[in-house]
């Protein structure tokens, strides 16, 4: 996707976003501090006068860049999906719009969606479902943009398990309760005629090493696996029952959610940084050398196979 088209999207898809929350009374923008940044959006209306700055651009100087904003990000996986924050870092994509980001891993989408409530964060990686949990519950959650329109991923089980149907009463190992890897699962089972609550035990297990050592040790049946943990339990005996990428489920597997309430407190921040997150695709789709090496860094990954 050419750069200019992506960033033209993602920033529609803040804009919508923001758009469809109540609009916060505004206020009088406060004088100018040292350092202090101001919420108001660029080109907003009224009969105020044009900063100095900007008439003075008009004699050929150029306006002062935007104030730097820090921004505290969790992603809730580490897998490739999840992997265009770690890229616009980098890659020196969010220092170049005047952002410091700091990024901190939780293990799933329901920690992360705590830690967005709770404002220990400013914005958050994860599967569409944990958001749109915690929005149901009555929090302020809100996806603001998406990277994965896809439900990628298999039912992965040990080799006397042949079919869906002989899943019934098995125990599914899933990285965290209301996780992708669970969906994954839950999706598969309901193709094939098999009752997702009544029939099937699931065990929060975690992903990766822990999801492959439980399946070994019959913890647990089978397993809910997104790449590349389906590739390792290849390798290690099991095979996939049911392959849930094949049926193509239109889902936001991955995306990034921040609150309306951020949102619309800083507007311009959050467009800046969808901006750079988008930036981030564009590296990651044409520079897959240094988007292998990002992943392979921070998913603690070195199988290229897996990782490509």
């Amino acid at each position: 996707m050419p750069v200019r088209r992506a960033l033209a999207l993602t920033v529609l898809l803040a804009l919508a976003a923001a758009a469809c929350a109540p609009r916060a009374p505004t206020a009088a923008a406060p004088p100018n501090a040292g350092g202090s940044e101001s919420t108001q959006p660029a080109g907003a209306g009224g009969s105020q006068a044009a900063p100095a700055a900007a008439v003075a651009g008009s004699t050929g100087a150029t306006s002062a860049p935007p104030p730097r904003a820090s921004l505290h990000l969790a992603y809730t996986a580490l897998v490739a999906s999840q992997s265009i924050a770690w890229i616009a870092q980098e890659a020196g994509i969010f220092d170049k719009h005047g952002l410091d980001v700091q990024l901190t891993y939780l293990n799933g989408g329901p920690a992360g969606v705590a830690s967005l409530v709770s404002g220990e964060v400013d914005l958050l990686v994860a599967g569409a479902s944990s958001v749109i949990r915690g929005a149901i519950q009555g929090s302020d959650v809100v996806m603001i943009a998406g990277t994965k329109p896809q439900l990628v991923g298999a039912i992965m089980g040990r080799p006397d398990i042949r079919t869906p149907a002989e899943l019934r009463g098995k125990r599914i190992g899933v990285a965290t309760r209301a996780s992708n890897s669970e969906l994954v699962a839950r999706v598969g089972l309901q193709r094939n005629g098999i009752d997702p609550d009544e029939d099937i035990t699931y065990l929060a297990v975690g992903s990766g090493g822990p999801r492959l050592a439980a399946m070994k040790e019959g913890t647990i049946d089978a397993c809910g696996c997104i790449p590349p943990d389906n590739l390792a339990a290849e390798e290690a005996g099991f095979h996939t029952i049911v392959d849930v990428t094949s049926l193509n489920y239109k889902y936001l597997a991955t995306g990034v959610a921040s609150t309306r309430r951020k949102v619309q407190e800083r507007p311009e921040v959050y467009r800046r940084f969808l901006e750079a997150f988008a930036e981030g695709v564009h590296r990651y789709k044409t520079d897959p050398d240094f988007a292998l090496k990002v992943i392979a860094d921070y998913s603690k990954v070195d199988d290229q196979k897996a990782l490509r």
